[in-house]
Order: C-alpha cells, then sequence, then structure tokens
C-alpha cells in the first residue's frame, strides 16, 4: 500500500528545496513564483505543479513507495535560453535529495526526463522535468 503521507512530504520538501535554492530564485524571482495553480496573468518565468504520482515497489520486510512527480517550467523570454536555464536549475535541485521529509525517509532522487518545447500559443517555451523519488518509512 502506498503512503500518501510520504508523497505529501515529498511535495512539501520539493516545494521549500526549490523556494530556498539561489538558483531557482535567479530565474524565478526572490521569492520563486511557484504555483499549484498558476494566476489568471501570471509573471513569467514561473514553475507549476503537475501530477503526483505513487506507487508501492516494497516487498513484506521492506516497504518502499516510488513518487512520481511532474513539474512544468513556463517561459515567454524571446530564445530557449531562460527555459533551459530554469530546467538546469530546477534539476539540480531535484537530483541533489538530502531533504528531511517529515513522513518517512527520502532513499534516492531522480530526474527521469525533461523536455522544452514552444506552447501552441507560439510564444511561450514550456519546459517539463520528470522527478522519481523514492522513500520508506522512517
Amino acid at each position: 500500500m502506498t503512503d500518501t503521507n510520504q508523497a505529501q512530504s515529498l511535495a512539501k520538501a520539493v516545494h521549500a528545496a526549490l523556494g530556498a535554492d539561489v538558483a531557482v530564485q535567479s530565474v524565478l524571482g526572490n521569492t520563486p513564483r511557484l504555483y499549484d495553480h498558476a494566476p489568471e496573468d501570471p509573471i513569467y518565468p514561473y514553475l507549476t505543479y503537475g501530477p503526483l504520482r505513487s506507487e508501492d515497489i516494497g516487498g513484506d520486510v521492506s516497504p518502499m513507495t516510488a513518487h512520481n512527480m511532474t513539474l512544468h517550467l513556463w517561459s515567454r523570454y524571446g530564445g530557449r535560453a531562460e527555459i533551459m536555464a530554469l530546467t538546469n536549475a530546477v534539476s539540480g535541485v531535484l537530483e541533489s535529495g538530502g531533504w528531511q521529509l517529515t513522513e518517512g525517509v527520502l532513499v534516492s532522487a531522480n530526474v527521469i526526463f525533461t523536455d522544452n518545447f514552444r506552447a501552441p500559443d507560439g510564444r511561450t517555451l514550456h519546459g517539463v522535468i520528470r522527478f522519481n523519488a523514492t522513500t520508506q518509512p522512517t
């Protein structure tokens, strides 16, 4: 059975780590623009949190949960430089791991893939980061 408390704890730890990181702040502002749901008229660039999927991957003796999180990056800079800098900064924080969870222990943290492309409006660049973390009970 997956542990939703660990998923919530992981989401909070990721948010706190991104918000405190100097490289992320340099692209997203001193109080970084990190949203579950972006405001109607957001200031670019910004990050939104996408789906968070948790799956039991443990056994009878060693309970573990795999969490897959998707993060969306948004930029209106004329070229790809800003979205790529943002992708690099966020990926660096995600792969650093080592965060303290209020529920469970972080076993591993890996960026699975990144993708950058132009959104259908023709002027917004959209970055996607898929992140995997494995946790286990304390």
